[in-house]
């Protein structure tokens, strides 16, 4: 994977965004992060460096570490830009990253965030919008399938690194009630199968009978279903489903909504001796790395 020359422009939106008032200031970009209900400011690598150590184990190979710290950096850049005018650019959840302050305990994450201090990924000349789960199941999905965007790097792959992690493979028993009530149905629930995947094997569509009734569940219904059932609980929506013995069963694979790295099929991929440039081509094809930087 190739380095860009530096972006100007980029790094000029970032200062503008760390800066008061509109005044430019020649520093690091300061990320504005919302934690326990306050805002707090940090320096773009500090930040990187607590990202690290809340999604990721600093005992994962070096080369895992730095693919990370180049995804976090350039989503990191994305939300600055976005959120510019806002109190804040990010959240320190799941929602956004994990963000946890110890991380310069591990001399492992200082070393992958320092080795790619100001590398972002990009595509045509501009930041790539880059997205990354937990694992996602053996087949990376599509952005435009998932969230109705469509970017070329971004489409369903087969990921043969990520069929063997803690994730890879997972069940969920739930009640019919709890079941349908997350749904908000209530009634008697006569079956459940599903009746439209996608091109990487993800639910589509869901057909229910309910007291009698058939219904569809699809799109942000079935999104909605992962939320009030718990996103732990029912890690993606790779997966198949019956009714047995008054429980809805899930038998899933993967964690998360599979669009871009799958962290743990990175870390398999720097394990087999891949570097991180290979590994976020991997990922995502067609993107190349690009340097922010204040001077040429």
């Amino acid at each position: 994977m190739r380095k860009r020359a530096s972006l100007k422009v980029l790094l000029l939106l970032l200062f503008l965004a760390a800066g008061q008032a509109g005044q430019v200031r020649a520093q690091e970009p300061q990320v504005r992060l919302m934690r326990g209900g306050r805002v707090m400011t940090l320096g773009l690598e500090d930040y990187l460096i607590g990202v690290l150590a809340g999604e990721v184990s600093p005992n994962w190979p070096l080369e895992a570490l730095k693919t990370m710290a180049v995804c976090a950096r350039t989503y990191t850049i994305n939300k600055m830009m976005v959120n510019s005018g806002g109190n804040y650019h990010l959240t320190d959840t799941m929602m956004d990253q994990v963000y946890k302050g110890n991380g310069r305990l591990w001399s492992s994450i200082r070393q992958a965030v320092d080795e790619t201090r100001n590398e972002v990924l990009t595509y045509e000349s501009a930041p790539a919008q880059v997205f990354y789960c937990a694992s996602s199941g053996g087949c990376t999905a599509s952005s435009l399938v998932v969230w109705g965007r469509y970017y070329p790097y971004l489409q369903a792959v087969a990921d043969i690194y990520s069929t063997s992690d803690p994730y890879a493979n997972w069940t969920l028993k739930v009640s019919e009630r709890d079941f349908l009530r997350a749904l908000g149905y209530t009634g008697h629930l006569g079956s459940i199968e599903v009746a439209e995947r996608d091109e990487s094997g993800r639910v589509g569509r869901l057909r229910i009978e309910v007291s009698g009734r058939s219904f569809q569940v699809a799109g942000r219904d079935i999104q909605r279903l992962r939320e009030r059932l718990g996103w732990e609980r029912l890690r993606s929506t790779l997966f198949d489903v019956k009714l047995e013995a008054g429980q809805v069963v899930f038998t899933g694979r993967g964690w998360g909504h599979g669009v871009g790295l799958s962290q743990w099929g990175s870390k398999r991929m720097a394990e087999s001796g891949f570097t991180y440039q290979q590994i976020l081509q991997f990922y995502f094809p067609g993107t190349t790395l690009g340097i922010i930087q204040s001077e040429e």
